[in-house]
């Protein structure tokens, strides 16, 4: 699995298409894309239920806050009050990505 990795990470990186890099490689064309599913398949297994942090103070102190926003994550529902302050938006949401952190691993 390790060597189809590491043809994956290749293909990605180059501008070929699957077929003329199956061909350079001598590699079957529907390995490939079965070796790609399987890896891309273990790869989501390992990132379900996970929240990824971003960074959006930047972008909520530059921009106009909707009027209301809800933002849903499985049974976990936030939603705002009209012109909620970005910084108040942005305290909240690294509350509940720490609390996730803590309590769901």
């Amino acid at each position: 699995m390790q060597q189809w990795r590491k043809y994956l990470k290749e293909r990605a990186g180059s501008n070929l298409t699957v077929k003329s890099f199956c061909e350079k490689y001598g590699l079957n064309v529907k390995s490939y894309y079965y070796w790609q599913k399987l890896i891309r398949n273990e790869a989501g297994k390992s990132l379900a239920g996970a929240i990824v942090p971003i960074n959006i103070s930047a972008s909520l102190k530059s921009a106009n806050v909707p009027a209301k926003i809800t933002i849903r994550y499985g049974n976990f529902c936030l939603e705002t009050q009209d012109n909620i302050h970005p910084q108040y938006l942005e305290e909240t949401l690294a509350l509940f990505i720490k609390m996730e952190q803590k309590y769901a691993r």
